[in-house]
Order: structure tokens, then sequence, then C-alpha cells
């Protein structure tokens, strides 16, 4: 179906795509995996025949793209929906509008059309909301609709440029479904792109993209053997952290939970607390496979004066716009010395919240203190902003900007040169820092941004996404940082984010739906609450996950994807023989079952459909 070698793409001098090569065949789903700006949207529109290319060869379905005639044959059976939220839709027109305009640029007939499009709607529960505007839907919604314009003319080919990110994980969930059970059913191939690493273990074959090339790609299975050894601890961890930082590589707290890397099978009785060898994840590959100096990060400062022992406070917050209720009735504490998470997809509701908590926007009802101020410009003078766009001056350069925020805090000059010096060591940016920032990566460009905001000591930071679409050693960095700001610095720090993995790192959470404060907690707590109402989460590995998902369904048994099978949900313990007695009926091979705790996501899945 696709058939690329020695592909090549320059933007002028930079070489976007450098000499990459696959094959994804029918029924198959290839993925890829990356840092944003590693070249894969590139690749993708190559692919589908909406971008030029330099060198090497691209067949699509038979097709030579190097030939224009060809590549146009190819693209009336491609399907291709770029990154961004509907951003091949129409916003004004009605679902029903916007799946009927495909069907006539398609040239469908209108009896093929309008089954189809029954099809398509019934299977992505968007029939009872036909009738409504594309703009007025949710996350979620909007990408089920995408695929429904993507697949109405029954596409041979589906590309889909990070589908997923952003959206609510039950969403998540449908839409992979949707995928699968088209790409399976009619026989098509996809190319998928993600952000997410947890999804990444669902592909049939992935490539791994840095800088424009392929560092690694084969079956999520192969790839995890090229990480070495992965291991964790539970106990003790803040004693062991430094023994453990100067051993191994790629060390990272989560929570109560140390993981970390070693090249090879370690003698488990070096320190004084149980060590335990854990199955390795593609974040882990990630980690192992791009090489990059780590770096050190110190305690730069002590914190000015105190901060009570809730730093901040909010009670019955609620903003509206016009009609729409984006923040609802919520309240909540965060101790000093905290990291608090915000955890939720896009739209639920965490950036109103924040700018309301920096004096930003004014709430419609409700109140708030931070540090025990109200006045928001009194707020303003004490808290590090971060916010989710890239906010620093693009045209300057490292230094400058660094130097232009001290000012504007008015950090005296000599304090200033210190805590500059600690910034750029911190990022690793001190032989680039006269170099535009317009330059730097987006990881880079993120802990700068980070940098700026603690400048003047503040007591607490708001961090507005600070990792979205940043690689997993860039966001190591990020969270290794922050967590030396709460630990030994004792900053408060309130950090918005759409991971649902990322939750492991903060000490409470607020999960939000909707605009809804849904859940407070730490992580174990929260996910030890749920467990007893959900029950027993069942890892199970088999040739068939998609077949295995139907016989379920149909017996009134909840499943989702994972992996290389299905996580399975029940009440009652099961064992490997009621697993093989459910499936061998049908001819599906099970390898391996195994319980599982409950992750964040399955939290935030039980607590929503639970409502």
């Amino acid at each position: 179906m696709i058939v690329v070698r020695q592909l090549k793409k320059r933007f002028k001098k930079r070489e976007a795509v450098k000499d990459v090569g696959f094959e994804v065949k029918k029924g198959e789903i290839f993925g890829l995996i990356g840092p944003d700006g590693a070249g894969k949207s590139t690749v993708m529109k190559i692919v589908a025949g909406v971008m030029s290319f330099e060198d090497g060869t691209v067949q699509v379905l038979g097709r030579d793209f190097r030939k224009e005639k060809e590549t146009e044959q190819a693209k009336a059976k491609i399907a291709f929906m770029p990154q961004g939220l509907g951003l091949n839709l129409y916003p004004t027109l009605s679902v029903e509008e916007n799946i009927d305009f495909f069907a006539v640029l398609h040239d469908l007939p209108k009896d093929e059309a309008k089954g189809r499009k029954e099809l398509l709607l019934k299977v992505t529960n968007l029939t009872p909301f036909r009738k409504r505007e594309a703009q007025k839907l949710s996350g979620g919604m909007t990408q089920k609709l995408g695929v429904c314009c993507s697949l109405i003319h029954k596409p041979e080919l589906l590309i889909l440029d990070e589908p997923t990110t952003g959206i609510d994980p039950i969403s998540r969930r449908e839409l992979w479904r949707l995928i699968v059970d088209f790409v399976s059913k009619e026989g098509m191939a996809a190319l998928i792109s993600t952000s997410y690493m947890d999804e990444a273990e669902r592909f049939s074959s992935l490539a791994l993209m840095i800088d424009g090339e392929f560092v690694a790609q084969g079956a999520p299975g192969e790839l995890k053997r090229l990480c070495g050894s992965v291991y964790e601890i539970d106990k003790d961890v803040k004693e062991v952290l430094p023994e453990i930082k100067k051993k191994f590589r790629h060390v990272r707290l989560k929570g109560n939970t140390l993981r970390f890397l070693a090249a090879r099978e370690i003698e488990k009785t070096f320190l004084p607390v149980a060590i335990e060898r854990v199955e390795p994840n593609l974040e882990d590959v990630f980690l192992a496979l791009k090489k990059e100096e780590e770096i050190e990060v110190k305690a730069p400062f002590t914190l000015k004066g105190t901060v009570r022992e809730h730093a901040v406070t909010v009670e019955r917050l609620t903003k509206q716009f016009d009609s729409f209720v984006a923040v609802s009735d919520v309240s909540f504490q965060i101790n000093s010395g905290e990291i608090f998470g915000l955890l939720g997809p896009n739209g639920a509701g965490k950036t109103t919240l924040i700018k309301m908590l920096c004096g930003l926007l004014i709430p419609t009802s409700g109140q708030f203190s931070v540090a025990g101020k109200r006045n928001p410009q009194e707020v303003k003078e004490i808290i590090g902003y971060m916010s989710q766009r890239f906010s620093l001056y693009k045209d300057l350069t490292i230094l400058e900007n660094l130097e232009l925020y001290g000012n504007i805090y008015k950090v005296p000059a000599p304090v200033l040169r210190e805590r500059i010096s600690w910034a750029l060591e911190t990022t690793g940016l001190e032989k680039a820092k006269n170099e535009k920032t317009d330059t730097l990566p987006l990881g880079l460009k993120q802990r700068l941004a980070l940098m700026c905001s603690v400048l003047h000591n503040p007591a607490l930071i708001f961090l507005d996404e600070p990792t979205s679409g940043v690689d997993p050693i860039q966001r190591k960095v990020f969270w290794d940082i922050i967590h030396v700001l709460a630990g030994e610095v004792g900053v408060t720090v309130l950090v918005s984010t759409h991971y649902m993995d990322e939750a492991e790192y903060c000490d409470r959470l607020c999960l939000m739906d909707q605009g809804e404060a849904i859940a407070i907690g730490g992580p174990s707590k929260l996910k030890e609450d749920a467990k007893e109402k959900i029950g027993h989460i069942y890892q199970i590995a088999l040739d068939h996950p998609f077949a295995a998902l139907d016989i379920l369904e149909k017996k009134g048994l909840y499943a989702s994807f994972y992996e290389n099978g299905i996580r399975m949900y029940s009440l009652q313990p099961i064992s490997l023989d009621d697993v093989e007695e459910l499936f061998s009926p049908h001819g599906l091979k099970v390898f391996e079952i195994k319980e599982v705790f409950p992750s964040i996501e399955d939290v935030f899945v039980h607590l929503v459909t639970s409502r």
C-alpha cells in the first residue's frame, strides 16, 4: 500500500526529512512518533500527495508519486486528516452537512452516500448530534466527525496526523476502536502519528523520528528490546535518589516511584531497598535512543519570605462566557511547596481556571486567594506564569529575554547575573545564549520560558500545558526542574496537562471535565479509590485484539485496546483458563494474562462514565 525509499525533503536550507524509508501493507497500522518538528507531518503530507519532495521514491497504492498524474489518481483513494481539531471540517455546517459535503466532493452516488453516512453516524455515536454545528461539538466529537468525513468515500489508505491529541480519554478509546474497526473490516492501511507513547503500543509497526530521521523502526515489542533493563523503586525514594542518579541513566521521579534505565541487568542488593525490574515502555525506548547529555538541576536560590499553609485557596469559582460555562463551581486548596496538577482534556477549563488565579480573568462568581492575597495586581507580583503558547520574544536572543524578564520583575543586577547563569546552565543554553530564541527547538523554548518565569523568585508558579508537544527527554528535564523548585526551593507549583501519565509527577491532582472538578487527591489514592469500584483489570495479550473486543461487547463486558492485546475490566477475578474458554471457540489464541492496577486514565474514564 505504501513503499517509501530514501525520501528527502528540504525547506530552504533546512533538511526536514533525511533518507526515510518504510513500508505499510494492507490491514496494517503504521505509526510515527517523535517530538514536534521531527518531520512527521511532512512525511504524512508527502504520502498523502499534498506536498512535493526532492529525492527518493514514494509509491502509494501502486502509483509513483514522482509523476503528477499518478499522484492525482492515488489521491482519490486516500483520506488525509491534518493535525488540529476540526481542521478538515466546516465549522458552521452541521455534522450531517459536513459528511454530505465530503460525499459530494468525492462524487459518491446519493444512495451509496446516504447508506455510508448512516453507518458512520451510528458507529461514532453521532446520530443524536447530526444537526449540531461542527463548531459546537466537543473535541472528541469533532475528531470523530473528521474521521467520518475521511471515511465517507471508502478510502484504501487512511492518513491521520495526531488525531487524538488533547481529546478526552473516552473519546480517544472510541476513536481508536473506530479506526481499527475500519482498517480490519474494510481492508485499508493506515498511517498515523501520535504524541502519546501509550497509543504507539497499538501500532502494527512504528518508526521513532528525530530531527528528520528514523532512529528506530519495527513492531513495538521489537523496539522495547533496544533500551536495556528498566527498574523501579517505590520505597525510601528520596533517600536513594542521589545514589541512583550517580550510577544510572534517565532517572525519573514519578510521585513515590523512581524509574531508571540500566545497560544490563543489575545486582538488586546494592541498595537497602527493594528494586524491581519492570517491562520497558516506548518512553523508555525514546530516552535510551535519543543520545543527549543529561543535565544536573541545582536549586538556584531559597524562597524569600514564607507562604501560609494553604498557598492557594479556591472557593466555588465559576467563569461564564455568555451562555457557556467554562469553569463551574470549582473548589480546592493547594498546600505550600506542593506540585498540584490540573488534569483533563482540551476544553476542560484548565486554562480559564489558571488565568483567573493569575488575575488575568475576572471570575463570574466565587472567590480565591493566592498566598493570602486576593487583589489581582498583588497576585501578579508574587507569582510566575508560563502560558500555554510560547510567549517569549522571538526576535531577542536567549540572554536578552532573560535580562528583559529579570528587569521587568526588578531583580537587582548582581542577583540577576547569578540567576541568569543558573538558568543558562540548567537549560544547557550557555553556548547558544547569543542566538535568537526563534531558532530553538520546542523543548528548549519551554525550558527557557520556565526560567524566565522564576527569575524573580516567586512563591508560586502557574504552568499551563508546559510540556505539550515536547519529546519524553525534554519532558523529563522539565519535570526535574519542577521537582527541584518544589522540593528544594519550596516553590508551590500549579501545572495543567492533558497527558494522563504526567499525573504521576504531581503530589495531588484535580481531575477536570467540562469545567467541573470531578475528583481531587493524590495519584495513588485516586487509583486505590477507583479500584474498589472498577474491580479487576486484566491485560490480555492475544493474536486478534479487535475480534476479542467484539466478542466481549456482545457478552456485555467492557474492554479497551492496550498494547498488543486488550485491557479487560471485571468485577470478579478471572484466570487464564477463563479467558481461553471465552476466546478459543472463536479461534483466538491467548498468550498471556496479568492483573494490573488502574491507571489515571482508567480513573478518569470511570469517573466520567459513572457521573
